[in-house]
């Protein structure tokens, strides 16, 4: 990933928890960014924790990725359905901070749950147990693909959607302190609140097609031209950090990210079998 930068001058570790919001219209490569994102904390020896994505199981393509062959790998299901494969698969209401803590890149998948509705909760209790990290040595850097979905995962455990926005934006302002490292995407920025946004270490963003930036942002016209974030390729994006940093950057495509119509479960061998609905 190469950045240049036209106003200041960021400096981006991937030894820190930050956290990293990218928006952008379908297909212009939000997860891919992403996942190279997860690649350097993996590099550099910390955790990936894919929480959260979209019902075609994208997120499993970590399976096929040159760090499916050394590292440890667990994959989370729910209650009441089978899976078999050959990765090591654990039951949501079973997994602890320590077995996520343990594997080097824990994966929880829609098609792995048989409802959305019991995704939601799982979601929600593995984002509590990391949030109650006491210590770490590792950083955990938790992937969210829509971020306006993990809001919605938790108005399904909290019953309440002003306490699930504040927890929210609690979680991810006291990520830090947890050694949580945070990485969002979302297709527009009416998704998500500005409470979120303000706590985000960099925004980051991808091709916005008609929607365009707020107007709290729109002194990045200055700097850069509207066609350009109307129309950039899926390699490129533009970042700002916290600090008001501005840069445009390129990154590599991920190979073994999946496509669009691939059925991801057939190309890994993973069997899923959901038993009845858990009332």
């Amino acid at each position: 990933m190469k950045i240049a930068w036209v106003k200041g001058n960021a400096k981006i570790s991937f030894n820190r928890p930050n956290v990293f919001m990218i928006l952008g219209v379908r297909g212009s490569g939000k997860s891919s960014l992403l996942e190279t994102i997860g690649t350097f904390y993996l590099q550099r020896g910390h955790k990936v924790l894919d929480l959260f994505g979209s019902r075609d199981g994208e997120n499993l393509a970590w399976l096929r990725s040159p760090f499916a062959e050394d590292k440890k790998i667990l994959l989370i299901k729910g209650d009441n359905t089978d899976v078999d494969c050959s990765w090591e698969v654990k039951s949501a209401s079973n997994v602890t901070l320590w077995d996520i803590e343990n594997h080097d890149i824990t994966i929880s998948s829609s098609p792995l749950y048989s409802h959305p509705r019991i995704e939601f909760e799982a979601v929600g209790r593995i984002t509590d147990l990391v949030y109650n990290r006491l210590s770490w040595k590792k950083i955990i850097y938790m992937i969210v693909r829509e971020a306006a979905n993990l809001y919605y995962s938790r108005l399904k455990v909290e019953q309440s959607q002003l306490m699930a926005k504040a927890q929210e934006i609690y979680l991810l302002r006291e990520s830090r302190h947890m050694g949580v490292a945070v990485g969002l995407d979302t297709l527009k920025f009416t998704s998500v609140d500005i409470d979120v946004r303000a706590v985000t270490d960099f925004q980051i963003f991808k091709a916005l097609g008609l929607m365009g930036l707020p107007k709290e942002l729109s002194w990045i016209y200055a700097f850069i031209d509207p066609a350009v974030l109307r129309n950039m390729k899926p390699h490129q994006f533009i970042i700002l950090s916290r600090n008001s940093d501005l840069g445009l950057g390129v990154f590599k495509a991920i190979p073994w990210h999946k496509e669009e119509k691939e059925n991801i479960l057939k190309e890994l061998g993973i069997y899923v079998e959901h038993g009845e609905p858990i009332k």
